[in-house]
Order: structure tokens, then sequence, then C-alpha cells
């Protein structure tokens, strides 16, 4: 399997977020994330600014969907996104909400563990809900407050696998 490279442009400015997407791509980077600060700042405006700039590159809006599911993956897709990210805390229905519009608007569908206790039972729990990615989150505060008392990063990536 090909690796990807993503980077997260958790930016609250749309001109920062372009000049930091173009050097990105020049060294290499496969995708763009839409981070959650940008679109919180700059709303789809960030998305469709960043589908004009850069046409043909996978771009992933990470608006951490926790309700209202189909509205928000469907105004991320008619701005441009081409995956959105839904939070497997979640109510069922809002994933399976979202799972349904990115099949209605032909894009894919990334589900966040952030949060959960239990990242095994959510990865195969989004995906049999039909997510068509999964994604192993550590969260901007909890690896400030890990680090901060000195303690090594929990990685079940192999248990994920």
């Amino acid at each position: 399997m090909k690796s990807i490279v993503q980077i997260s442009l958790d930016l609250t400015n749309i001109d920062e977020a372009l000049e930091t997407a173009a050097m990105a791509l020049r060294a290499g980077v496969d995708w763009l994330e839409a981070g959650t600060p940008l679109i919180l700042a700059e709303g789809c405006n960030a998305i469709k600014k960043l589908r004009e700039a850069f046409p043909n590159v996978p771009i992933v809006a990470d608006l951490k969907t926790m309700d209202g599911g189909y509205l928000e993956a469907e105004m991320m897709a008619k701005a441009g996104a081409t995956h959105v990210v839904v939070m497997a805390r979640a109510h069922e229905e809002t994933i399976k909400c979202v799972v349904q519009a990115t099949k209605d608007f032909n894009i894919k569908v990334m589900g966040d563990d952030l949060g959960c206790d239990d990242k095994i039972a959510a990865a195969k729990w989004l995906e049999e809900l039909g997510c068509d990615y999964v994604i192993h989150h550590i969260g901007y505060d909890e690896r400030r407050g890990i680090a901060a008392q000195g303690k090594r990063m929990p990685c079940p990536l192999y248990e994920l696998r």
C-alpha cells in the first residue's frame, strides 16, 4: 500500500494556509487538510480557496462532525472537499448520515477515534458503518498533557492494523 502524506493546515488565515499548502506540495505532500481552526475562521471559503488554488489535490475538511452530519458533509463537498471527518463519538445516526452524504456527493469519509477509550472497537465500528478511512487521533490537548507529564505517547497502531 502506498503511503499518503497529509498536512493539517491548522491555521486561522486563508492566505497563510494557501502559502503553507503550496510549500507543502512542493515538498511532496499528497493531501491537504483544512484543519478545524481554518474552517472555524474562514468557513466554507477555506475549502473553496484551497480548491481554486489546488484543483487536483485531495482536500480533507476536518470539521470533526458530531451532529448535522449530512448537511455538513454536503456543504464541504459542494465547496470542493474530497474528504470529510466524522467523530466516532458521534451518534450512530450522524455517522450513517455522513456516510450517505459522501455517497451522494461522491467524496470519502474519514472516521476519527479521538476520545475513544477502545480505539480498536471504535475502528471496527467506523468500518462497519461505512467509513472509507479510520483516523487514529491523539488530540493536541492530550498530546500536550502527556508531554507535560513526561510520559510516552500511546501508540496502538499495531493493534489497529
